[in-house]
């Protein structure tokens, strides 16, 4: 059996509409973020997400990314089909064998197409990560 070593969770809103933050047209914005200590080689870490994201103007095309460190280990594209269409983007990324150390976790989004188009993270923001360390 693989023990869970670590738990941490950056949860901003678990609420729908109960958030305002834009997503620049230039840049990314940081949306979650929290550290997690890995204790043993061999050891992966399981991180999820929601993300609740409006469009206000045109059909925004908005990718969320998930760092460990500062550096993208995964990403998902979220796309709106119409104004003020509310989406909600849920995901779960492995960070295979992680390295041993206590890191930071963070997801940002940024606009893809940020011409005439606009959108906002709205809520639910939730991010979790659970450390499951190597089979004993």
């Amino acid at each position: 059996m693989r023990p869970i070593d670590d738990f941490s969770a950056s949860v901003p809103s678990n609420f729908n509409n109960s958030l305002d933050r834009v997503i620049p047209t230039s840049g990314t914005v940081v949306l979650a973020e929290f550290g997690l200590a890995v204790p043993r080689s061999g050891s992966n870490v399981l991180l999820e997400g929601t993300v609740g994201i409006r469009s206000f103007l045109g059909l925004p095309n908005i990718l969320v990314n998930v760092l460990r460190d500062g550096g993208i280990i995964g990403s998902v594209q979220v796309s709106t089909l119409a104004v003020n269409e509310i989406r909600l983007a849920a995901f779960q990324i492995v960070d295979a064998n992680a390295p041993v150390g206590y890191h930071a976790y963070t997801i940002t989004a940024e606009l893809l197409n940020p011409l005439l188009t606009q959108a906002r993270v709205t809520g639910p923001l939730t991010f979790t990560g659970t450390t499951i360390g190597p089979v004993s």
